[in-house]
């Protein structure tokens, strides 16, 4: 009902403006507008209506069906990430779990799917590890590519055949500034200051652009810099994973399945009840900090020895500091012989009671993590263009080298175990966790017992100790984890002609080679004490239980006692402690080199209303897996080649049914690459979890048919209406397979019998969808944007949905802009989707989530401004649960985030 009442809103309001636009036109002529010198009849629109007509312009002149974000002029694109202004379009979602959008999904597909190319040319991506389902992926951290540069981000929902390859969902190419498109001595500086109600900090941030070129525009130059800085702090609850009620269960001598404690009061079903329901294997309380500290440099240089010939060097360095430390307080909901009470309702174990262990066991009830990781991104990329006619043909050039590199170097962590017992309880987005003491008592929380001391032999103690080997136990380790390097470096020639052929109006084709190399390492570490001690002996201080504000979590179990991190490191790096580095994780390395050769035509054509394209682009890809494979006590790097060729034909037809309305059409075959972690044979474990995952070297790329409708009416300047239908037909569609193998874990030299799952081609899949989109000036300086979008998915897995993919999707923003001032309100809504396998292979789904943002902007002059934004005014919880709204696996609140900014323009 809601959804209905905004869409007839919405509805009314573009009905007015259909009436009303020639008055606002002047209304915005009076108020934001300056004329041309020596043309006092013709009106120059500026500001956000400017951006929006931009915008409009942009799509309405291409022959695809694309959608566009434009800036409202240099400095000043609509939202301070490129992602959250993209989600504001039809059809185009991000996820938040920590709090900032990161990466796109396009018609419904998830981002690992969906390609972002700057200024036409690849970028490499390496992330800081937040988002461990794509840290080795194709996809790209927009975060980190500053709004400043950016003139225009184009979405191309159907692909031409002289666009990249590698999409299935879209294409978004962001188109930077130049220099000898601007004004020569343009300058542009913000500073500004963001405050998290959540943290409760607040940091500077800023940017500066300055662009020049001489009288004659033969040679231009533009750089920018730009500093950005927050604090997250991120408050949550967490179950990892789920098992069944079996965990408490066993078999006597006569068959019958009994209670490992014949004693446990089981309410709301019987032992055989117990037995398969659903059991929160880990309930925790988790607190999240983290420094993103990004400083970025762009430089653009322009020569133009002659009319016809323009060369550019483009660099772009980007520095960034992820530093995070979390702390993870969870219990052990497994311990069959300890259950005295459990309660059973609709399948799932809602509640459990656990008595606790003696004093002398080995056997924990609980544990409390403390983690600090060191995250350093670098990304650099480098290119030369250019852009040369002769004789009747446009030909261009550009070729360059990206890198990015990430991971945690190193890694810090220190745990601590407990003996007490507990009462746990997990109904949807209530839970409950008590221990027999509450948990801010620091006495509780074990670092060490006397119990678990040893002699340490394994090969890296021998080396350290000069054979000697040592005794104690471990506390934890230090790691160098997942570091990741991407690089590439390419090279392409396009040629352009017009032609005078009747309905052939302009010949493309070109060739393009890359060569790309994707690799992880991980070095294994560990940290034994001979010291036997507690948290309360390290300087432990307590949690504010206020942080898990508006979770619905309640119990002992917060406020909780932690350490700091220094106090943590310190503790790690103690006397009468010994750091051991362990070699190589063979088991999760993996490198695979990516050769691509592609070469294209395509034909733009024209006949009284109809326009379009169509052509083909060939594609032959090489992957070259590199992995050690262990067998029968031997582990040997093996080198796994796989060539992939591919005709990838694309049509696009648009039909100019008046001088208002566009009707397009579009087909094309597609295809989109595996992960990079997918391709190779590399294996990664988990001992707490029993579960490993790993990749397939023979896999295929996802190969799709893609199909495109829509019509547009363009009923007054900066506005207008549109319906799209999309259809995505995936084949070899990759899913994951789980098997049970025994293996030893070579990062902690443990043997387990793990529950691996590996990627393989697992038939079809496809999307299917529409959106509205209704976009309209109205009147008083008031004016909307607003869309909604519809998209099912169906896979190979029966229940299961596409990652990323959510039912249904839409903006509403009404905006006011008069004289100096402008306002803005976002107002965005998905509903849930599929996340993806999480631990124990849980299927997680994210909850339907609400983002509400404000902006509000007074130019003082014709060269100062102020802004003021306003981001999760809601304050919105991030809810994913496994496969039932009633069996949670994460609650996150990332706060509000508030920022006040000044701009100078010359």
């Amino acid at each position: 009902m809601r959804l209905r009442h905004m869409i007839f809103v919405t509805t009314a309001l573009v009905s007015v403006a259909g009436t009303a636009h020639a008055q606002d036109v002047t209304a915005a002529a009076q108020s934001s507008s300056a004329t041309t010198p020596g043309s006092s009849d013709d009106i120059v629109v500026t500001g956000y209506r400017k951006s929006l007509q931009d915008a409009i312009a942009t799509k309405r002149r291409t022959n695809a069906i694309v959608d566009v974000i434009s800036a409202e002029d240099v400095g000043k694109f609509p939202d301070t990430n490129v992602a959250e202004s993209l989600s504001h379009l039809p059809g185009v979602t991000v996820d938040h779990q920590f709090g900032e959008g990161e990466q796109v999904s396009i018609a419904g597909v998830e981002p690992a799917l969906n390609r972002i190319l700057i200024d036409g040319h690849a970028i490499a991506s390496a992330d800081w590890g937040g988002n461990p389902g794509d840290r080795s992926s194709r996809t790209f951290n927009y975060s980190l590519l500053s709004p400043e540069i950016i003139s225009q981000a184009v979405v191309y929902k159907t692909p031409e055949a002289r666009i990249q390859e590698g999409a299935i969902g879209g294409t978004v190419d962001v188109v930077t500034r130049k220099p000898l498109d601007l004004k020569p001595n343009t300058f542009t500086a913000t500073g500004g200051y963001e405050y998290n109600d959540r943290s409760a900090r607040g940091n500077f941030r800023g940017s500066a652009l300055y662009s020049w070129h001489n009288d004659s525009d033969t040679f231009a130059i533009l750089g920018s810099v730009n500093y950005d800085k927050e604090n997250l702090a991120r408050a949550g609850v967490a179950v990892y994973g789920y098992l069944t009620g079996s965990q408490f269960t066993t078999t006597n001598a006569a068959g019958q399945t009994v209670l490992q404690n014949p004693n446990a009061v089981i309410t709301g079903g019987t032992i055989n009840d117990l037995k398969t329901a659903r059991l929160p294997a880990f309930l925790a309380h988790e607190y999240f900090q983290q420094t993103r500290q990004r400083v970025g440099f762009t430089g653009t240089a322009q020569f133009k020895p002659t009319d016809n010939l323009t060369l550019t060097a483009n660099a772009i360095v980007i520095r960034g500091n992820y530093d995070n430390f979390s702390n993870s307080e969870y219990s052990y909901n497994v311990r069959g012989s300890q259950l005295t009470a459990a309660t059973i309702s609709n399948g799932l174990i809602t509640s459990a009671t656990f008595a606790a262990q003696p004093s002398t066991s080995k056997t924990w009830m609980g544990e409390l993590d403390t983690n600090f990781r060191r995250t350093r991104i670098r990304n650099d990329s480098f290119n030369m263009l250019f852009d040369w006619n002769v004789d009747g043909w446009k030909v261009t050039g550009n070729g360059g080298y990206t890198r990015a590199s990430g991971g945690k170097n190193p890694e810090y962590l220190l745990n601590f175990r407990t003996r007490q017992g507990f009462t746990v309880g997990a109904n949807g987005r209530n839970t409950m966790l008590n221990w027999d003491n509450p948990a801010s008592d620091a006495k509780q929380w074990i670092s060490t017992s006397p119990a678990e001391s040893s002699l340490r032999t394994e090969p890296a103690v021998l080396a350290a100790t000069n054979g000697a080997g040592f005794f104690g136990a471990q506390i934890g380790g230090i790691t160098n984890a997942e570091n990741t390097v991407d690089k590439e470096k390419f090279g392409q020639v396009d040629l352009q002609r017009d032609l005078d052929a009747g309905l052939l109006r302009k010949l493309w084709f070109g060739v393009r080679a890359s060569v790309h190399n994707n690799q992880q390492t991980t070095y294994g570490g560990a940290t034994f004490t001979n010291n036997f001690f507690t948290l309360a002996d390290l300087g432990s201080y307590v949690l504010d239980g206020n942080v898990y504000n508006g979770l619905q979590t309640t119990g002992n179990a917060t406020p909780y006692a932690t350490l700091t991190q220094a106090n943590a490191i310190k503790a790690l790096t103690a006397p009468g402690t010994l750091n051991v580095t362990r070699p190589l994780d063979t088991g999760s390395f993996f490198q695979v080199e990516e050769r691509i050769g592609t070469a294209y035509v395509q034909v733009d054509y024209e006949t009284g209303k109809f326009r379009g394209n169509i052509g083909g682009r060939f594609v032959r890809t090489k992957d070259i897996s590199n992995y050690y494979l262990s067998s029968g006590g031997r582990t040997t790097l093996v080198t796994a080649p796989r060539t992939d060729d591919r005709f990838l034909p694309s049509f696009n037809i648009a039909y100019d049914a008046g001088d208002t309305v566009v009707l397009r059409g579009a087909a094309a075959k597609v295809i989109a690459r595996p992960r990079y972690s997918d391709l190779a044979g590399s294996l990664s474990l988990d001992d707490t979890q029993k579960t490993g995952s790993g990749g397939n070297p023979d896999l295929k790329p996802y190969a799709a048919t893609n199909f495109g409708l829509s019509a547009e009416w363009y009923f007054a300047p900066g506005s207008y209406l549109s319906g799209e239908l999309f259809y995505r037909d995936i084949t070899n569609y990759i899913g994951n397979t789980t098997q049970e193998q025994t293996i030893t874990n070579q990062l902690t030299g443990q043997t387990n019998t793990y529950s691996v799952s590996r990627p393989t081609n697992g038939g079809k899949a496809s999307v299917t969808g529409f959106s509205v989109t209704a976009q309209a000036n109205l009147i008083w300086g008031f004016g909307i944007q607003s869309n909604y979008t519809f998209a099912s998915g169906e896979t190979p897995v029966a229940g299961q949905g596409l990652p990323y993919l959510s039912r249904n999707t839409y903006n509403i923003v009404p905006y006011f802009e008069m004289g100096p001032f402008q306002a803005r309100v976002s107002y965005n809504y998905r509903s849930k989707y599929f996340y993806g396998f999480g631990r124990l292979q849980s299927a997680n789904i994210t909850d339907g989530y609400r983002q509400l943002d404000f902006s509000a902007t007074y130019n003082i002059n014709e060269h100062f401004r102020i802004t003021a934004n306003a981001s999760n005014l809601l304050d919105e919880t991030y809810y994913q649960y496994s496969s039932t709204p009633a069996a949670p696996t994460a609650l996150y609140k990332n706060g509000r985030v508030f920022s006040l900014t000044g701009t100078a323009r010359f």
